[in-house]
């Protein structure tokens, strides 16, 4: 019982949300039950962690019958439905400009065109600064209500139908490059393809100069070819352009995907040898920070990124800053750990070995990745302070470590080809010119090795 939907339901509840049911039913308008309002007081009575007792619910909710299982269960059906009812009610308040397009339905049906024209105006209010496709899908709604209004009235000689399929146009190509793009970050993450339909014949067919004004449509259309051809950097420039001018007219959730599909690009292009997109992506994440978009359910990852980032480009001083003005936005379970792990890289950047591993046993690192980020930085610094016999049992320690991973990822694959190559700059021969020559060309070959910059660094600095 415990697992049903009603319970699952009302585990999510605030105790805001749960007082504020309780006035939903109370409302004759809503519900004239009053065994739900017993289920209910039952059920607000009840301790946390306390497991729901059907008889006694069941007794509560109706204190003269005796227990009837299918009568309970229709019982829980008609309140859940009603937590739905209340769920609805409460997305339609915080939703002023929903609420405005459906009064202006209302009044198209009832013929009111003055009413029409003050709710037009409420909505028109709202949408001031949206560039979303959202907007553009309410703008053409309330066009096609008006419109409707002025044919129902025979005024259809003046007007004209070109603006909804305008319109239309608009939205339709905003919504279909939207999910285009969703759609070619999921098949990379995923490893898989997807049928596109008409796109292919929209990209070919369609004047797009007609509509590249529209940052709802020139976003992700310039977005779109940066996933598809990472070469044309055009796309990029336009992208970042119009991100820049136009980001903090989109919903936060929206914004932080149109940054990380600019920061996931600038990484890209980073891996592809292009060092000058650590500067473009720096630029992104402050750029990203300011808009509210990175603390969206701000992740360790994205933290970390953003720290090394810094570090890539020379930041150090804005790097401290940004950890100490941003920490609070971590999930408070990974603080602790990635507060400490980047202030150990800030202190490698300074050379100063020994804070950084200071800070690196100050935490236990929870997940696989952030653990073997931790080890590979210790590898570093063993490396450079000379402390050889520490870094052969260490990178023993990993190799046990990665072994008794099942089914690795493709992270734990690039630590792996890390700790075989950091072993092999310990066993570099410094009288064979040509032992280096051959490790320099076989670390610059492989596509997939974490720190290859350092190791590259690191082998360029041994004398032939």
């Amino acid at each position: 019982m415990k697992n049903g939907k009603l319970f699952q339901l009302i585990r999510t509840l605030s105790v805001a949300e749960r007082q504020q049911f309780r006035d939903f039913l109370h409302s004759p308008f809503h519900s004239k039950r009053e065994d739900c309002l017993r289920l209910w007081a039952a059920l607000e009575e009840m301790k946390e962690g306390q497991l729901p007792e059907k008889e006694r619910l069941f007794q509560e909710s109706y204190p003269k019958s005796s227990y009837d299982d299918q009568r309970f269960r229709l019982l829980q059906s008609t309140l859940l439905g009603l937590l739905e009812s209340f769920l609805v009610f409460q997305e339609f308040r915080q939703n002023e400009l929903e609420r405005e397009l459906l009064l202006i339905r209302a009044y198209r049906k009832r013929g009111l065109e003055k009413h029409l024209r003050g709710a037009r105006r409420r909505a028109e209010q709202h949408l001031e600064g949206l560039k979303t496709a959202g907007a553009l899908r309410a703008r053409h709604e309330i066009e096609q209500e008006s419109f409707d209004l002025e044919v129902h009235e025979n005024r259809i000689t003046n007007l004209s139908y070109q603006p909804l399929l305008d319109q239309w146009d608009e939205y339709y190509l905003a919504i279909k490059l939207r999910q285009a793009c969703a759609a070619k970050t999921y098949e990379s993450e995923a490893n898989t393809s997807y049928d596109y339909g008409l796109l292919d014949a929209l990209l070919d067919r369609v004047d797009w100069e007609r509509f590249l004004f529209i940052p709802a449509i020139s976003l992700y259309y310039h977005g779109y070819w940066m996933l598809v051809n990472s070469k044309e950097e055009a796309h990029f420039t336009a992208f970042k352009e119009s991100l820049l001018q136009n980001g903090e007219s989109f919903p936060l959730a929206e914004r932080k995907d149109l940054f990380m599909l600019a920061a996931n690009y600038c990484t890209r292009k980073h891996n592809e040898g292009r060092r000058d997109y650590s500067r473009e992506l720096n630029e992104i994440f402050k750029a990203g920070l300011l808009a509210g978009a990175f603390l969206v359910q701000f992740s360790r990852y994205t933290f970390r990124n953003i720290v090394i980032t810094a570090l890539v480009v020379g930041d150090l001083e804005w790097a401290e800053q940004f950890i100490e003005d941003y920490q609070a936005y971590l999930p408070y379970r990974h603080r602790e750990s990635m507060v400490s792990y980047s202030r150990a890289l800030i202190a490698f950047q300074q050379h100063n070995y020994g804070l950084a591993l200071e800070l690196l046993q100050k935490s236990e690192y929870r997940g696989l990745v952030f653990n073997l980020s931790a080890k590979a930085l210790q590898i570093k610094i063993y490396y450079e302070t000379g402390e050889y016999d520490l870094l052969e049992s260490h990178l023993a320690a990993m190799r046990a470590f990665i072994r008794r991973q099942k089914n690795p990822s493709y992270q734990v694959v690039n630590f792996q080809q890390l700790v075989h190559f950091a072993q092999r700059l310990l066993e570099l021969n410094p009288f064979d010119p040509g032992d280096k020559a051959r490790l320099l060309e076989e670390v610059t070959a492989t596509k997939v090795v974490a720190e290859k910059d350092w190791l590259l660094r690191m082998l360029e600095r041994r004398g032939d």
